[in-house]
């Protein structure tokens, strides 16, 4: 600990040391950083149609939080409920735990184990949310200060200026920066690591090894997929020029970061047998499902890149890459390595590549891009203004669009409004998946708590006749014959089911009600769908049966 908090007190001494206009630049970068992940924090939090929000992964930490008993020392995430709750590190858990505690002796919150207690004071629920929702805001704004910190080690002032920019705009960081999930800590705790890596790459003393190793526990214990970045402790270590490496630093590094990764996540010793289940189930979400061409790959991974980074940032990025390797300095070759083993990683996971799990390549790949601008700023300055004014441009049109639907009512609220004034209680309501964060808030809620009384009694039935997730989602309609049948575009896919229409044409249902929802400014659809990241359906069809079969 002792160590740790030295580190990061260095950190921000070696910031404040700067030049007045850096330290400047610096503070209205991290004041347009917290905008953007404060602005609307409080979207789709609970409210009388549904008790979690519409992001399904910020339940599962409450639900993981719901299976310890500290009073008995029992801090192990695993319950009937979740029962691959190992599948991730343990440590965001236990801080955002820890958060709860905090602001329930500050009287800002309500902890108690009667579930019934939420389900009827659903503001407080709501408290939960975004207590975690302001710790992971907080990690946000804390690794635009230390990618700062890192690009001015590795290339200078001004290029720490720019990736601290990029990172402060960056979309994928700045919407995952506002959710309760464990993706963005992870990020500061692997570029925590690389800043003392730096070190070890030009010499290091024994404390920038262990902390290297503090860094690196943490980032695992965090987010298990983090694990890999032990295997940058070899490179930076062989490639310092210092005369006498000793491989007693380095084993230092390594036990500190064993060490630490079994404090911040110890189940995974204490519980080895979840662990396990839970490695193979990360396996699995780390491997793609669907046989893909190698182009197949890399077309969804550089769509995975446009959504996470904006078309600007990820030209300027490849460019940044194509550079490094051309320079293929030492600080060039640590990060180009980061990058590349993460990029093995994103290909083997193919459709599961989404824009959250290949944030720990983006700050790198921007501090690269950064790199190249600063370098391009002084010889060819109109081409380096052109690509900032490109992100910038980029980021406003983003941020437009994405503050807009924030600041509507959400689509799934409009739906389950009319739903509860439309539909009669006890009318049956036909489903093609189970719901999702993508469905009515109202379904979702009345499914999972159907003896809860304060919404309408509705009888829901699986019109799939398999796994829901593999067989059409209609193959019982004719049998079951519901009055209603409400799906999402995210049951559909892009286009509606094959045959989807015609069979509920055959047995005499049609639509009553469409609710659609875009992503524009100024009523200007920029995009045909809501970037996947945004948690947001496009469409929510409801068809009612006609009587006509």
């Amino acid at each position: 600990m002792y160590y740790l908090v030295g580190g990061i007190l260095r950190i921000f001494q070696t910031m404040l040391k700067t030049i007045p206009n850096e330290r400047l630049a610096l503070i209205l970068i991290l004041l347009c950083a917290a905008a953007l992940r404060l602005a609307w924090l409080n979207w789709s939090l609970p409210n009388r149609f549904h008790t979690a929000t519409y992001n399904c992964d910020e339940s599962t930490a409450l639900t993981c939080l719901q299976a310890m008993d500290p009073s008995k020392l029992n801090f192990n995430p695993v319950s009937q409920k979740h029962p691959y709750a190992l599948v991730e590190g343990t440590f965001n858990l236990y801080t955002y735990a820890a958060a709860l505690k905090l602001a329930s002796i500050a009287g800002w919150a309500t902890l108690t184990a009667d579930k019934e207690f939420y389900y009827r004071n659903i503001a407080e629920m709501g408290r939960l949310f975004m207590i975690g929702r302001l710790l992971s805001a907080l990690y946000g704004l804390l690794t635009v200060v230390l990618v700062f910190a890192l690009a001015k080690k590795m290339y200078g002032a001004r290029t720490g200026l720019l990736a601290a920019f990029f990172t402060a705009v960056l979309p994928a960081h700045v919407v995952h920066s506002r959710y309760i999930i464990m993706n963005v800590p992870g990020v500061f705790w692997i570029v925590f690591a690389f800043l003392f890596m730096k070190n070890i790459l030009e010499g290091g003393r024994t404390r920038d090894y262990i902390l290297a190793g503090v860094g690196l526990g943490l980032a695992a214990a965090t987010r298990l997929s983090g694990a890999p970045l032990g295997l940058m402790l070899f490179p930076a270590h062989f490639m310092s020029p210092a005369p006498g490496r000793s491989l007693k630093r380095l084993s230092l590094a390594v036990a500190a970061a064993f060490l630490v990764f079994l404090i911040g996540d110890p189940y995974a010793i204490l519980d080895f047998p979840d662990f396990l289940k839970g490695m193979k189930l990360l396996n699995t979400l780390t491997t793609s499902a669907v046989k893909l061409s190698f182009y197949g790959h890399l077309s969804i991974l550089a769509g995975s890149l446009t959504e996470a980074l904006g078309l600007p940032l990820l030209l300027t990025c490849m460019a940044g890459i194509a550079a490094a390797l051309a320079a293929r300095t030492r600080n060039d070759l640590l990060l180009l390595a980061w990058i590349f083993l993460l990029f093995i990683c994103f290909y083997r996971a193919g459709e599961n590549a989404y824009p959250s799990r290949i944030l720990p390549a983006l700050p790198f790949m921007l501090i690269l891009a950064a790199a190249l601008l600063a370098r391009a700023w002084d010889r060819k300055p109109w081409l380096a203004r052109a690509a900032l004014a490109a992100t910038a441009a980029q980021a406003v049109v983003f941020y437009a669009a994405y503050f807009s639907l924030l600041s509507r009512a959400d689509i799934r609220d409009t739906a389950s409004s009319w739903i509860t004034t439309s539909i009669k209680p006890g009318s049956s309501i036909g489903l093609l998946r189970e719901p999702s964060y993508f469905s009515p808030g109202v379904i979702d809620r009345k499914y999972r708590h159907p003896d809860h009384d304060q919404l309408p009694d509705y009888k829901f039935i699986a019109l799939t006749g398999g796994y829901w997730l593999a067989e059409p989602g209609y193959e019982l309609l004719g049998k079951v014959k519901p009055d209603y049948v409400i799906a999402t575009d995210f049951e559909t896919g892009s286009r509606l089911e094959p045959d989807f229409l015609k069979t509920l044409d055959k047995y005499g249902y049609r639509e009553i009600k469409r609710f659609e929802e875009e992503f524009s400014v100024l009523n200007f659809r920029i995009a045909k769908k809501i970037p996947a990241m945004l948690y947001t359906p496009n469409y929510i069809y409801v068809f009612e049966k006609s009587g006509r079969n």
